[in-house]
């Protein structure tokens, strides 16, 4: 007989144990949550959605790819494991997505900071970070903004110090002049050698987004302009974890980014009895200043020097100990002074004598026609350059650079095609950084439960190894399945 039949079940019944969301909700106790939000809920009015919901909806969200709250909702309303996770029965109707958004926008980035830390410190205590060496790498995130509303920049303050009913503050254009002019000059130039390509060009110092003020216009090459963030990451080499990430401009040098990103990942590792002794980094975060802080940081770091840099000058010999050069006629260019470019880099200057250049047979063709004398420049951090070219270019060196390239770049990848992170649908840079503090904390959960510990399935060796080779193999053994005890000191 046909009709609707009364039937004695539960989700636990349901749902196998097994499953994910089930064996993630044995393995963390999600109860730390409820201290970090209680300051900013209020004890009086309406009941508030449960901190612990929220932070389990927004896992699930980048543990299933998805960017928008209310197919959020939907998948949770049909997805029995979901409801288990969640705590709600078959008959609770689930939170409204506008819930969620408002909950995200009134809890500060600090909490989600304070939530991925927790979470760190979870991968810690198992074994999955070792510490000692952290690859750090950058990749954009398209923002909710379009390219064809950009607007203007004022050339003036605005008189309004706050904005009006339907109004917004207009920013002010911080470029000089000359700097504008350059950057007509540059795009016409584009155009003359492109004028049949479509689209229009635009630059961060003359435009900017009404939509989403903080979105940075981001381009690489190959591929189109588009308004988006940086997402930083510190990857530990041990199991991928991540140890650290933030919501940079796109704008922003990779260079700049470099020390802080170290910094914060330093901090949080050392609250847990963590060490980091190595940095790993492509030439994008190659700097002088950035080799000089880590020396003094007792960091040993493997950075590419950028493209600009030149540790040799043709035709010159450069002493160390007397910090002078020496060209192929034998006449010696002292140190004169230091100078400050337009970049505002740090160079120094070594001049050759005039009466030594005026006799010269090369005169013309080394100093020029103007020049009374000859003139070099080089950057001020060489000493730094030179012994992290030597670095990289020894064998442990470009190890290290072959395992950046396989620990960070896939991290990012997985962030970006598989963790939600293909575009950022809130505004603001402190939201965007809240939704890659979840992504990042979905992303390490799942290496937690996947892990698998040295009693369980491990192999104990136990090797004397030279302190040069020991990161190599340790690297080398963790990632296929073998574990090093007792390492020679």
């Amino acid at each position: 007989m046909l009709g609707y039949h009364t039937i004695q079940t539960s989700l636990v019944k349901l749902v196998p144990a097994h499953h994910f969301y089930q064996q993630l909700l044995q393995a963390v106790d999600f109860r730390f949550v409820r201290p970090l939000f209680e300051p900013f809920y209020s004890t009086m009015g309406r009941p508030s959605l449960d901190p612990i919901v929220f932070i389990k909806l927004q896992l699930v969200a980048h543990l299933e790819n998805i960017t928008s709250d209310r197919k959020l909702l939907e998948l949770a309303n049909l997805h029995l494991g979901i409801r288990t996770f969640l705590g709600y029965a078959l008959e609770q109707p689930l939170p409204w997505h506008s819930t969620l958004s408002r909950t995200r926008q009134r809890i500060p980035v600090s909490v989600f900071e304070t939530c991925f830390s927790h979470i760190v410190g979870l991968c810690i205590h198992k074994g999955l970070v070792s510490g000692h060496t952290q690859v750090i790498d950058s990749a954009y995130i398209k923002a909710n903004a379009s390219m064809s509303r950009l607007e203007r920049k004022s050339t003036i303050w605005s008189s309004e110090t706050t904005p009006s009913l339907g109004k917004h503050i207009v920013p002010r254009l911080t470029a000089s002049e000359e700097r504008v002019k350059h950057i007509h000059r540059f795009h016409s130039n584009i155009r003359k050698a492109a004028p049949n390509k479509a689209g229009q060009l635009f630059s961060n110092l003359t435009h900017y987004s009404p939509t989403d003020p903080d979105a940075r216009i981001a381009f690489k090459t190959g591929k189109p302009r588009q308004l988006a963030y940086m997402a930083s990451v510190s990857v530990d080499v041990s199991q991928h974890v991540i140890t650290h990430i933030q919501a940079n401009s796109a704008d922003r040098r990779d260079s700049r980014n470099l020390l802080p990103i170290v910094d914060t990942t330093r901090d949080r590792l050392t609250r847990f009895g963590v060490a980091i002794s190595n940095v790993v980094a492509d030439a994008g975060y190659g700097s002088g200043e950035n080799y000089e802080q880590l020396e003094i940081r007792g960091l040993t770091g493997f950075v590419s020097p950028h493209g600009k840099y030149k540790d040799e000058r043709p035709g010159f010999y450069y002493d160390v100990n007397s910090d002078s050069y020496t060209c192929s006629q034998g006449k010696r260019l002292a140190f004169d002074k230091l100078l400050v470019d337009k970049q505002g880099n740090p160079k120094k200057r070594y001049l050759a004598k005039a009466s030594d250049c005026k006799d010269c047979p090369i005169r013309e063709q080394c100093k020029g026609n103007k020049a009374s004398e000859k003139r070099l420049h080089h950057t001020y951090y060489k000493a730094q350059y030179e012994r992290m070219v030597k670095r990289l270019s020894s064998r442990f060196g470009k190890r290290m650079m072959r395992i950046r390239s396989a620990t960070v770049e896939p991290v990012l990848g997985s962030l970006i095609n598989y963790y939600g992170l293909r575009q950022i649908n809130t505004r603001s840079r402190e939201a965007a950084a809240k939704v890659m503090y979840v992504a990042a904390m979905a992303y390490n959960l799942k290496k937690y439960l996947r892990f698998n510990s040295v009693e369980q399935s491990g192999m104990v060796i136990v090797l004397p190894v030279p302190d040069q080779f020991s990161l190599m193999l340790i690297y080398f053994c963790n990632s296929h399945g073998t574990y090093i005890t007792g390492l020679a000191s």
